[in-house]
């Protein structure tokens, strides 16, 4: 399999683990007696599947098909195949794969938006990596200084697009010029795309090849505990992370409950449709509370807003028991409110109204 050139050193040295060296080999068999399993007690004594080339087929033209008014001048369907897919176990796994295997500690710069998803921090901090933090600019945070990024020459930069906590998205054309600019990865966090009918970078992936996308079927597709994400890069990307990649990391009945969503997805994709009008309704009301100084656009199914008496929301919130996320760190005297059932949304703002 072939290694791609900016790969930690270490890695290079190894070869694939020894559990899944001969799915990848030439070997055919009929019958397999090197597993050390119990064949005797159920339909998952087999290890999962670890090509599931057709389950990874099936996801491209879902994904793929979700806009078809988006261009695909950057990329067409036939340019993406099952070998430019990494299914891992959710897209924590997946960031922390990236890391594990392009950056190499004590030594590579990684990069980070202010505010964002936390986790880039986490997870770079403990493999023992310099994080170097630009901050969002503009109204809706969805602004950064590009030339900044630039000289901090990073081997990674992280852009949650849309972003966590804002909900609000980078343009293509930003990334588009960081992946043209840096010698290192652009890993593009697409875990709310679904929700924005603003394009993927998807569509740019056979333009750049030093671009990662995560995704996750935690959140739009409903499967947060069955516990499954992927990875959509460049082949030799692809190949590189499997050496680093736990042995079947993704468990058969995961890769079962994805199946199924994604084979009838027609309820899915009606409940993004129903998640986008009640942010829509919500936006729309929370902007004329005298209790909110400031409401971001969003492009996922949040909301993040900045109250005029914090403390006082929050209290009454808690009254109610409504727990909504606290955003004060990264911004003063903001939240981030999930868009939960119609019944969810109207007891919340029942608060606000009297906050």
């Amino acid at each position: 399999m072939m290694i791609h050139p900016k790969t930690r050193p270490i890695i290079a040295q190894l070869s694939l683990p020894s559990p899944i060296q001969k799915y990848f080999s030439n070997l055919s068999w009929e019958i397999d007696l090197s597993n050390n399993t119990n064949p005797y007690v159920g339909d998952f004594s087999d290890y999962p599947d670890v090509k599931h080339n057709d389950l990874k087929t099936l996801y491209l033209n879902r994904i793929l098909g979700i806009n078809p008014s988006h261009s695909f001048s950057g990329c067409v369907r036939e340019d993406l195949t099952s070998e430019n897919v990494l299914f891992t176990a959710g897209s924590m796994e997946g960031l922390d794969l990236i890391l594990r295997t392009f950056a190499e500690p004590n030594k590579d710069v990684i990069c980070v938006t202010s505010p964002s998803f936390s986790a880039y921090t986490h997870w770079a901090l403990i493999h023992n990596l310099e994080v170097k933090t630009i901050s969002l600019l503009g109204r809706d945070l969805n602004h950064i200084n590009e030339e900044e990024v630039i000289q901090l020459k990073p081997k990674i930069i992280f852009l949650c697009n849309p972003n966590n906590p804002t909900g609000t998205k980078i343009s293509a054309e930003t990334i588009q010029r960081l992946c043209n600019s840096l010698d290192g990865f652009v890993v593009v966090d697409e875990a709310y795309i679904e929700f924005s009918d603003k394009p993927s970078s998807i569509f740019n992936l056979n333009k750049h090849k030093n671009l990662i996308i995560l995704r996750t079927f935690s959140k739009a597709w409903g499967l947060a505990g069955v516990r499954c994400g992927a990875i959509i890069a460049d082949k030799s990307i692809i190949n590189t992370l499997r050496y680093v990649q736990l042995p079947f990391a993704v468990s058969s009945f995961a890769l079962i409950k994805v199946e199924e969503r994604l084979s009838s997805p027609e309820d899915t994709f009606a409940s993004w449709k129903r998640i986008n009008k009640n942010r829509e309704n919500m936006f729309e009301i929370l902007s004329n509370l005298k209790c909110v100084a400031a409401v971001l656009k969003s492009d996922t199914n949040f909301i993040m807003l900045v109250l005029k008496n914090f403390q006082k929301t929050m209290d009454l919130l808690n009254e109610r028991n409504i727990h909504v996320l606290d955003c004060s760190k990264s911004l003063p005297n903001s939240i981030r409110v999930s868009l939960g059932t119609e019944e969810q949304n109207q007891k919340f703002l029942e608060v606000m109204y009297k906050s």
